[in-house]
Formats: structure tokens, sequence, C-alpha cells
């Protein structure tokens, strides 16, 4: 009969330990409370993983993931209860001052920077928009903070951030007058996500059998594991 070798437990054990620990890691990153920026009634929501998906002249296209930011209303848990609406490009495109375009009824697309994540909100619901989403400029989402001294938010649209990828998906789907929709919701998730589980355990499965089956095919290796379980004669 023929054991596995220390290295081979230990390998299985790791593999476990990552399996158990990503899936509650990715479970638990669809709501966040940060505690690195300043907290007021106003400006005290919980980071939450956004669903964006999005129609291209009434054919719907790939969704991506987003970030709330700690301002702003709250998004339905699911797609049912979201509102599809025109996406429309704000004039001018970082949203820092009042907007040429109508963008009344509409989700807002703008791109990060130039002045404060509340000053963009602000602008975009003055200008009558149902959402503001914030193209930021690399793939990661950015936490969207209140600045220390802004005590007094009355921000009531929900503001979202998406990567970049995001942002060059939709300026490539609105190029040549292409009508874009987006639908925005901020699915609850499991406090264990299954899905996740699912998949880590056929990766572990697969790492598993191909080390079995090098056992069992090295003859050498089988041999060895023979003559160390075999009692030595003197």
């Amino acid at each position: 009969m023929m054991f596995p070798s220390n290295r081979f437990r230990d390998s299985r054990l790791l593999i476990l330990y990552f399996l158990i620990s990503f899936a509650f890691a990715a479970a638990d990153d669809a709501a966040r409370d940060s505690t690195s920026s300043p907290k007021t009634p106003s400006c005290n929501n919980k980071l939450h993983l956004v669903k964006v998906k999005n129609w291209v002249d009434g054919v719907e296209g790939e969704s991506f993931s987003g970030l709330t930011a700690r301002f702003g209303a709250s998004l339905p848990t699911r797609a049912e209860q979201g509102v599809r609406l025109p996406a429309v490009f704000t004039n001018p495109l970082n949203c820092c001052s009042t907007s040429s375009i109508k963008i009344s009824g509409s989700i807002a697309l703008t791109e990060r920077g130039d002045c404060d994540f509340t000053t963009k909100a602000k602008i975009a619901q003055s200008g009558g928009a149902a959402a503001l989403v914030v193209i930021n400029d690399k793939e990661e989402l950015y936490e969207m903070m209140c600045p220390g001294n802004d005590t007094s938010l009355d921000i009531s649209i929900p503001v979202v951030m998406i990567p970049k990828s995001g942002g060059d998906a939709l300026n490539k789907s609105m190029a040549g007058q292409k009508k874009v929709e987006l639908l925005l919701y901020a699915p609850n998730r499991p406090i264990v996500d299954f899905s996740v589980v699912f998949l880590w355990t056929m990766a572990v499965g697969t790492v598993v059998a191909a080390s079995l089956w090098s056992l069992l095919t090295d003859p050498e290796q089988t041999d060895e594991r023979y003559n160390e379980l075999s009692p030595k004669v003197y």
C-alpha cells in the first residue's frame, strides 16, 4: 500500500487553507465599512459592490462591476427593482461645473479628477440626473469619500465608480450616436460565496488528482515509498 508523502499532505492542507480563506474574503467584499475617511450622518454609507448592466440600441451587452460611494442614495439589491435609464456623458466631462448637455432623467457619466466626488454628485443632481457613474482612470475601484470639511451633504442620487475598462466600453458603445442604457443594483451575497467554493473545489480536485497520478505512474517514487515502509534487516 502506498501513502502520500509529507510534502504532498502539506500541499493539500495549504490548498485547503487558501480555499477557505478565499471563499470568505470573496463573500465579504460585497459590503465593506472603511475607517479611513471622516464619518458624518450624510457620509456614512457602507461600500457595496455594484452590478452594472448595459444595453446598446436595445441589445444587452456584457455587465461589469462598480463600487458605491460613502454618500448618496442606496441602490436596489435586485435587478428587477432597478430602473433602466439612458446613459449620458456630462459636458464638461469632469462634471465640475454645470453640464451643457441635458442629463435630466439619465445616468450621468463623468471622469474622475479635477474636483471632489461630492462636487460632481451635487452638480449631476442639480442637473436632474437620476444617478452618477464616475469612471476611474485605473482598473481599481477607488473608495469615494467625503472631504473632511463637508459636513452638510444633501446627495439624494446613487453615486457609483466603475473601472477604466468599463468607461472605455461605454464610450465605444456610445460612438456613432448609439443609445446606451444602464441599470445599477447592489446584490446581496451570502456569508460564504458557494459559487467560489465550487470553483475552487474543482481546482483543488484537479491538483490532487494530478498529484496522485504522478505518484501512481512514477515507479521510482513508488519503490522509494515501499522501501521507506519495509522493515529493515541488519
